[in-house]
């Protein structure tokens, strides 16, 4: 779902708890990507901002959307299993599969 989300081979997200977050003008465009999930974005643009799992207080954002992402520092891949074979990702990282639930 990721990759149709974002359009390309994977999505960079970073995660923050909802209540740390507001959002600047209007606000964001939702809609139920799985069963237990919702993703936003601009309503105006269509870019994707974020993803929010329901029954969690933390909240996923798209990091080309900060206005500093070169500040967030990975810290793991998630869904390995479905990694493109052209992506090369970065080996001393450590990788979790995705536990499909939808």
């Amino acid at each position: 779902m990721c990759r149709r989300w974002t359009g390309s081979g994977f999505a960079t997200l970073v995660w923050f708890s909802r209540s740390d977050l507001s959002w600047d003008g209007a606000a964001p465009a939702l809609f139920r990507s799985s069963p237990i999930a919702v993703r936003s974005h601009c309503g105006r643009c269509g870019t994707p901002l974020a993803l929010a799992y329901d029954g969690r207080s933390d909240i996923a954002l798209a990091v080309g959307t900060l206005d500093d992402p070169a500040a967030v520092t990975p810290r793991h891949h998630y869904g390995v299993e479905g990694r493109l074979p052209w992506v090369d990702i970065d080996k001393d990282l450590p990788g979790k599969e995705t536990r499909e639930r939808w």
